[in-house]
């Protein structure tokens, strides 16, 4: 009766460490797996980072910025705009008719 109970132990310990091994491989293959889906993901799709990367600097190549076109002003008018006095506007903004406007932070 011994005999037969060490018998069954000693599978019974054999097959947890055969499905601890298992586990690992399979773990360690299912990891493998994800690390080169997204490897092959991220060279074959473009990401929105790209994209406005993109307009960005066709938006800069189309229109000139306005500090290349604007000549630096003199000292002089620095000193003549700084010690003016914003005007206040002549009316408050009003809001537009059209309902269907877009909101912003929508989706």
């Amino acid at each position: 009766m011994d005999d037969e109970r060490r018998r069954l132990a000693s599978s019974r310990q054999a097959a947890r460490i055969r499905l601890a091994r298992v586990k690992r491989w399979v773990t360690g293959g299912a990891l493998a797996l994800t690390g080169l889906l997204s490897a092959v993901a991220a060279q074959w799709l473009p990401s929105s980072q790209a994209k406005q990367a993109t307009t960005n600097a066709a938006t800069a190549t189309a229109t000139p910025s306005k500090q290349s076109t604007q000549s630096v002003p003199s000292a002089q008018s620095d000193q003549q705009q700084s010690s003016s006095t914003i005007a206040p506007a002549a009316s408050a903004p009003q809001a537009s008719s059209s309902g269907s406007g877009a909101v912003s932070g929508g989706s």
